[in-house]
């Protein structure tokens, strides 16, 4: 009996030292990996609270809500330790991260720059070649009835607004936000369509944008 059991455990020690034994380990280290890009859910959850209705952060400030602007500058590649402490380098991050985005650069993280970064964890990123429904829906109102945009204008106009001005070659990130690569884009839009050349997205602008379709 003692003898029947030699060969089964031989077997079994080269099974444990084979090195398939240890792949399913492999496999869940790179599925951490390929995780950590992922929002972690406390954060996430910090996003039900609408912009408008988020706490104000500036320098000092020591909240949660400092680590989900932490994570979303440093996702857009302003590096950023997330400690959840609004100090120096947060500071410079959210002074840049505002310039970028045509806001008011002074550091302090209220609605329109909550706006602005709730808006990169929707990732509209680049249209996909067909209007979506919801932009397309706006074109119902006449150019001469559309919104006025200019730089700092944040609204769903500015989403179709940027996708057409994508769409005809100026490349342009479908973020809903006027910043200063929107008005660039839209001056050179108007130096094609032979407008006026002032950044304002207005009634000959709009016009111009829908006749693209």
């Amino acid at each position: 009996m003692k003898k029947k059991w030699v060969p089964t455990l031989l077997a079994f020690g080269l099974l444990v030292a084979s090195p398939l034994a240890i792949q399913p380990a492999e496999a869940t280290s790179h599925t951490t990996a390929a995780q950590e890009n992922k929002l972690p859910a406390n954060l996430a959850n910090l996003m039900n609270i609408a912009p408008e209705h988020q706490f104000t952060l500036r320098k000092g400030s020591t909240r949660i809500e400092v680590k989900l602007l932490q994570w979303t500058l440093n996702e857009y590649g302003l590096k950023t330790s997330v400690d959840g402490v609004f100090g120096n380098k947060t500071l410079a991050n959210v002074r840049k991260y505002q310039a970028d985005k045509g806001l008011k650069v002074d550091g302090v993280v209220g609605m329109n720059t909550w706006a602005a970064l709730y808006a990169e964890h929707k990732k509209p990123a680049e249209p996909s070649g067909q209007l979506p429904a919801k932009l397309k829906n706006l074109m119902n109102i006449a150019p001469e009835h559309q919104f006025i945009l200019r730089e700092g204008s944040k609204r769903i106009e500015v989403e179709l607004l940027q996708w057409t001005l994508n769409e005809y070659g100026l490349q342009t990130t479908v973020d809903g936000i006027f910043g200063p690569k929107t008005k660039q884009n839209v001056r050179k839009y108007q130096a094609d369509k032979g407008l006026k050349v002032d950044g304002v997205v207005g009634t000959n602008t709009w016009a111009a944008l829908y006749a693209e379709y």
